[in-house]
């Protein structure tokens, strides 16, 4: 998955651990363009699992070279409204992505055979 993220086009970024917090802040202001494509399949959960929103990146680790990886968390949530319930939690993830001198993120994700 390819985003461009206006803040980072034109920037002469210096990669490494110094831009971890910069590319964190980057990554949470623009969430709601690249949530929807990082949230995992919740059939594990249950058929009924729904992701309501509400992703934040916890944090941002410098690799190597323009490579990072994004740490992440996002709540789930079923609602079972004929027997007034509500089940909910909280799913921890991580994705590998590089940065382009274009302001342009890919992410790495991992796709698995169904």
């Amino acid at each position: 998955m390819k985003v461009v993220i206006p803040e980072l086009q034109n920037l002469s970024l210096a990669h490494g651990a110094e831009q971890n917090d910069f590319l964190k802040t980057v990554l949470n202001k623009h969430i709601a363009e690249i949530d929807k494509e990082l949230v995992q399949d919740l059939s594990h959960i249950s058929h009924f699992a729904t992701y309501p929103g509400g992703m934040t990146v916890e944090k941002v680790v410098f690799q190597k070279d323009n490579l990072y990886r994004m740490d992440y968390s996002y709540p789930w949530e079923m609602n079972w409204s004929c027997a007034d319930q509500v089940d909910e939690g909280l799913i921890h993830d991580k994705v590998r992505f590089t940065v382009s001198g274009t302001g342009e993120i890919h992410f790495k994700l991992l796709v698995l055979a169904s």
